[in-house]
Parts: C-alpha cells; sequence; structure tokens
C-alpha cells in the first residue's frame, strides 16, 4: 500500500489539475458571451427608428414644395417669331378662340397682323380699307327693291349676305381673344409703326375702331336709299353723314349690327381689363 501511495497521489494531483484546468476553462469562457451580448442588448435601434419616420416626412414634404416653385419662377416666357413669319403663329392662335370653322377661310391670306391692323386704322378713322379685307366680301349682290323713280329701299334679304361674318365673329371666345391680343401685342404695334405711327400706341386706335362702331345707330325700319350717279346713298342725311365703317355696319342690317356691337362690347371689356392688371 506504502508502495502504491505515491502512484495515488500522483494520480490525485493529476485530478485536481485536469478539475482545476474545466474550472478556470469554464470560469474563463463566460466573459466571452457576455460581451458579446452587450452589443446586442443595446437600445440604440428603437430610437433611431422611432426618430427616423418623423424626420424623413419633413424632408419629403420640402422636396416636394421647392421643385415646384423653382419649375414657377424658371419658366421661360414665349418668343415671338418675326413679323414677317407670323401667319401661323396668327392662324393656330386663332383657331383655338372658335369653334366655327367658318374661320379657316379668313386665316387663308399671307401677312394676317399687317391686314388686321390697316383694317383696324381703317375703321378707327372712319373708313372701310377693303384690299386688307378683301376675303371678307360677302357673297352675292347688294339688293334694292325701286319705289319710286328716285327712291330705293334695302331689300332685307341682302342683311343675309353677313350672316356667315357674323357667326364667325360672336363665336370667338372674348377673354380668349383678349388674351392672344396681348400676346401679340409687340407685333401689333410693329405692324401699326410701319403704318407710319411710331409715336402712338395700337392699343388706342383698338378701342377707337370698337367704340366708333358701338356708335352706330341700329336701324330697324326700312332703309330708303338714293342713286344720284352709280352709288346708292342713304336718303337720310344723318345717316348718310355716318362715317363709311359705320355705314357699311348698318348695311348688315339691324340684328347683325346689334350682335356684332354685343360681341365688339365683350372684347373691349375684357381687354381693358387685362390692360388695366398688367
Amino acid at each position: 500500500m506504502s508502495e502504491n501511495r505515491p502512484i495515488i497521489i500522483a494520480l490525485v494531483v493529476v485530478g485536481l489539475a485536469i478539475v482545476g484546468f474545466i474550472i478556470y476553462s469554464v470560469t474563463s469562457t463566460e466573459p466571452e458571451p457576455q460581451v458579446v451580448s452587450q452589443p446586442i442588448a443595446i437600445p440604440e435601434p428603437e430610437p433611431v427608428v422611432v426618430e427616423a419616420e418623423p424626420e424623413t416626412e419633413i424632408e419629403l414634404e420640402t422636396v416636394v414644395v421647392e421643385p415646384v416653385e423653382i419649375l414657377e419662377e424658371a419658366g421661360p416666357a414665349f418668343v415671338l417669331p418675326l413679323l414677317d413669319d407670323s401667319d401661323q403663329l396668327i392662324r393656330d392662335g386663332v383657331v383655338s378662340l372658335t369653334r366655327h370653322e367658318g374661320v379657316n377661310v379668313w386665316l387663308s391670306p399671307n401677312e394676317l397682323i399687317r391686314k388686321f391692323v390697316a383694317f383696324v386704322d381703317g375703321v378707327a378713322n372712319g373708313q372701310v380699307v377693303k384690299e386688307p379685307v378683301r376675303i371678307l366680301t360677302p357673297e352675292g349682290p347688294f339688293l334694292v327693291r325701286q319705289i319710286s323713280d328716285e327712291v330705293y329701299l334695302l331689300d332685307n334679304v341682302s342683311y343675309k349676305r353677313y350672316d356667315f361674318f357674323t357667326a364667325v365673329v360672336v363665336s370667338l371666345d372674348a377673354r380668349r381673344a383678349a388674351e392672344f391680343f396681348l400676346l401679340v401685342k409687340p407685333m401689333l404695334q410693329e405692324a401699326y409703326d410701319e403704318l407710319g405711327y411710331p409715336n402712338k400706341k395700337f392699343d388706342d386706335v383698338v378701342f377707337r375702331a370698337i367704340g366708333r362702331l358701338l356708335e352706330t345707330p341700329v336701324i330697324n325700319e326700312p332703309i330708303r336709299l338714293v342713286r344720284p350717279v352709280v352709288m346708292y346713298r342713304f336718303e337720310d342725311k344723318k345717316l348718310e353723314s355716318l362715317s363709311a365703317a359705320q355705314k357699311q355696319l348698318i348695311r348688315m342690317g339691324p340684328r347683325n349690327t346689334r350682335t356684332l356691337q354685343v360681341k365688339l362690347s365683350e372684347i373691349a371689356l375684357e381687354l381693358r381689363s387685362l390692360l388695366e392688371n398688367r
């Protein structure tokens, strides 16, 4: 027994060493899981998720509003063509003012702005410049009925020749017509300057022309005419003393005269309103 004691003691020592190593290994490896578990247990993701949502919404609202303001402020201005190249713009613009297909006939000539300006200037001065608006000449003859050797009555059938013209004018949208006038106003003024009025505004000419037509009396009773030479004249000296433009309006008949005056009033009011608010 005494001989085996050193072996037993050695075994005991080895066993204690093994147990000690196991205990050391267990106790020394326990801190590692604690170190790994600490980052997982950190409550940082929670505040990030909760606080990030409102911040993201605010940023999105800002991004949506700012581009709209930039686009509105940086919108390119409309560039008008040269006066010599303006016919297509006028055709497209005028067609957009009405649904009446008859307006296309009026837009077939060239140099539309120059012809329009010359016609308006003539009306403002009491004249009817026929060359610029020859395309508007009504179809059919001027009809009268003779009631004596010297006196004639203007036949009401003649009024119908101007129904088409009146229908096209009345179909124009007054507000949009005024807006289109302002759009092409620089070219209108340029064409008016070419007529020899460099220091006058074409706006004033338009209102003067409309005013002259609005002053034209509406004649409901039969119109008596005389024919001293070739052309017919009004027997009533007051009517004969009117301007050529006014007499032309009377020859269109009372219904057409009244209808055109109403439309001209609408356009004048819209144009005046836009010019005053510029």
